[in-house]
């Protein structure tokens, strides 16, 4: 299961991703990295071309969507 934060919830309104995309990235992602902050960030570039990340934080036993461009 994963959570929102307020910030990801916003970035997904702002550019009309949905919570579908999200998961479908973090299940079929392309590419994945660690950043400075130890946080993975999961990359997928949709069939229309769009592409989007999404960026999880790590809390206790809670995975944590932070980011989602």
């Amino acid at each position: 299961m994963y959570y929102y934060t307020d910030h990801a919830r916003k970035r997904m309104r702002e550019r009309s991703v949905t919570k579908a995309e999200i998961e479908y990235c973090l299940n079929n992602y392309e590419f994945s990295y660690t950043d400075k902050k130890g946080n993975p960030n999961y990359i997928i570039k949709t069939a229309s071309g769009r592409r989007i990340k999404v960026v999880v934080a790590k809390d206790n036993s809670k995975r944590i969507i932070t980011v989602a461009d």
